[in-house]
């Protein structure tokens, strides 16, 4: 019987409460996943506060390894210069999530997931200090990689555009909607439980495209007085984009924003909005979109790749700024009963996610090209 793959995943990032944005969400879902693997020894690299957190994730304080204790901006030189010699010879498998992989992993194999390629493609969305820490690094982890894992076939053409070298060594491993959302107790949200409301759900910077629908939302409250909008996300970061309605709508009761809310209030979010709206310029995935159809929720979405992708024929799509559309798409949601709604019998799982990551490693380390 061949022996499990000692494998490291890189979790720095990852509080000891698990909790966080979909970078954090992947790193937990997928540890969780392929610590259940018989084939598969996961170990976690984590920041020192976060240990006691993270170790149910592999069932063994031994299987956390700590991170040095360095300051912010000197850890991605870090990962990515000297720890590869800490590493090498001791996994079989070393994979970074969030842009970096160690340099120097001599026959380790080294995985790098590609969640995106926004900071080459939208640079302007990141402060100046992330862009000189992660470009060049990125660009150097991605030229590196042994496999490079990426969460859709729409970012993999972005990977490979970006760098045709990386073909071979590429493939799409989709996402899935994290279980603990699709098992929680629904918890409402006082105001808005028996009110219209339509839901999205995302950062709020410019490739999100919040000001297409605040600016559409406009035109549906003067028909639908009673309907607001929900905005779902994390705290603000980076440059952020709303428009010239945003505060009167706010102002009105129109819009309402929800930070840091737990699985059960997005479920009932999901559950209980007439529609919900991904206008977004740029995805690497879409995860929204695919929790709203496993959740049963109407989705609209831009004609992004990675959210048609996602979506298929399960979702309307119009053009990322055509306002007018927007509105009329929306105003035929909230006319249309709630009732009805079915979700898909088996959605993926992230043992689905687990097993193509483990098969897209396997084929690397054998030295086929990866199919697609």
């Amino acid at each position: 019987m061949t022996r499990p793959l000692r494998w490291l995943l890189m979790a720095g990032h990852v509080p000891g409460s698990t909790r966080g944005g979909g970078i954090v969400r992947y790193t937990v879902e997928l540890a969780r996943a392929l610590h259940r693997r018989p084939d598969v020894e996961l170990h976690l690299l984590a920041d020192r506060a976060a240990v006691d957190g993270l170790t149910d994730l592999v069932g063994s304080r031994d299987r956390v390894h700590v991170l040095p204790a360095l300051p912010g901006p000197a850890l991605p030189a870090y990962e990515r210069t000297a720890l590869g010699a800490r590493l090498r010879g001791r996994y079989d498998v070393v994979q970074g999530v969030k842009h970096l992989l160690p340099r120097g992993l001599g026959r380790t194999h080294g995985v790098l997931t590609v969640h995106d390629m926004l900071l080459m493609d939208r640079p302007q969305d990141f402060g100046a200090a992330k862009r000189t820490l992660l470009q060049l690094p990125y660009a150097g982890s991605i030229r590196g990689a042994d496999t490079l894992v990426c969460v859709s076939e729409a970012t993999r053409s972005r990977l490979t555009a970006f760098d045709p070298r990386t073909a071979a060594r590429s493939t799409a491993v989709p996402l899935a909607t994290s279980p603990t959302l699709l098992t929680s107790a629904p918890v409402p949200v006082p105001g808005l439980a028996g009110r219209p409301f339509a839901l999205v759900v995302g950062d709020t910077q410019p490739r999100k495209n919040l000001p297409t629908i605040i600016t559409a939302w406009r035109r549906v409250v003067t028909q639908r007085p009673d309907a607001v909008l929900v905005q779902v996300g994390p705290p603000p970061w980076g440059e952020e984009s709303y428009g010239p309605d945003f505060e009167p709508l706010v102002a009105a009761g129109r819009l309402q924003q929800l930070q840091g809310i737990d699985d059960g209030t997005l479920r009932w979010l999901y559950e209980n909005a007439a529609v919900v709206l991904a206008p977004s310029l740029a995805e690497g995935f879409g995860l929204p979109a695919a929790e709203a159809l496993d959740l049963g929720t109407p989705l609209i979405t831009s004609t992004d790749a990675a959210l048609v992708e996602v979506s298929g024929d399960r979702a309307l799509h119009l053009p990322a700024e055509d306002v007018a559309a927007w509105a009329a798409a929306v105003l035929d949601q909230l006319g249309r009963p709630r009732t009805g709604r079915t979700a898909p019998p088996s959605p993926r799982t992230w043992d689905d996610v687990a097993a193509g990551t483990v098969d897209a490693v396997r084929r690397g380390q054998a030295g086929r090209t990866p199919s697609t």
